[in-house]
């Protein structure tokens, strides 16, 4: 993978009703969730192509994974660029489901608890000042929730999400934060994967996405031993 972009491990604390002093709003600036080239490679450059609605198949219950493009609000003088730069530890997460929800009143508050629909990921980034930019990709939908609206769904569905997260970080011994950013997912079966049974697959096999082939493009599947391998393999 090229430099610029930091991929968030799967840590996640449930959150509490409370919110900490944040300090300096603003002082992150989220601009978009990247689309990343073969190979998940991403640039951390202003040009990069962007994905405007997510899409995620359930069919290996990944989560969705989100490559935030930010940008740095603060700026610095010659020499003092190491006491600007911000440190971002993670992003408060929170997820709802508009136009309704495959879960009852009691199901969300327990999926709540559970740390599914209201979380903090924790990962690492260094944000330099003076309008700067890097890639930090994170785990935005988990994969225990998209279990679970398979499993409640008990067959094909498809079910509008909306994350909305607030990055957070610290600068100088001060905590900052970024703007509140909202991103649509539809989760569903049949989004993005394409089984063709048996392997090897004959033709073409398409990848689907460079860091997550079940989502946000269409990837050629089939199974071995029971196994559904995405991509599939290409028969010689």
């Amino acid at each position: 993978m090229q430099r610029g972009m930091i991929v968030a491990t799967l840590a996640v604390t449930i959150l509490g009703g409370c919110t900490a002093d944040t300090g300096e709003d603003g002082a992150i600036l989220v601009l978009k969730n990247v689309a990343p080239a073969t190979g998940c490679v991403v640039t951390a450059a202003a040009d990069e192509l962007f994905i405007s609605h997510g899409s995620l198949d359930t069919a290996l219950a990944h989560g969705y994974l989100f490559i935030a493009q930010v940008k740095s609000k603060l700026t610095a003088i010659a020499g003092t660029e190491d006491q600007h730069t911000i440190l971002i530890s993670g992003a408060r997460i929170d997820i709802t489901f508009p136009g309704g929800s495959l879960f009852d009143d009691t199901e969300l508050a327990d999926l709540k608890a559970r740390g599914l629909t209201h979380f903090r990921q924790l990962f690492s980034a260094p944000l330099s000042p003076n309008g700067s930019i890097t890639d930090v990709g994170f785990e935005l939908i988990p994969g225990g929730l998209v279990a679970a609206m398979a499993a409640k769904a008990g067959g094909p569905f498809e079910a509008e999400t909306v994350a909305t997260f607030t990055m957070e970080g610290h600068q100088a011994g001060n905590e900052v934060q970024s703007q509140a950013f909202s991103y649509p997912v539809t989760v569903g079966t049949g989004r993005s994967v394409i089984n063709h049974g048996a392997c090897p697959i004959e033709g073409e096999v398409r990848p689907g996405s460079g860091c997550n082939p079940t989502q946000d493009g269409v990837v050629d599947c089939c199974t071995e031993s029971g196994v559904l391998l995405c991509p599939g393999t290409k028969a010689q």
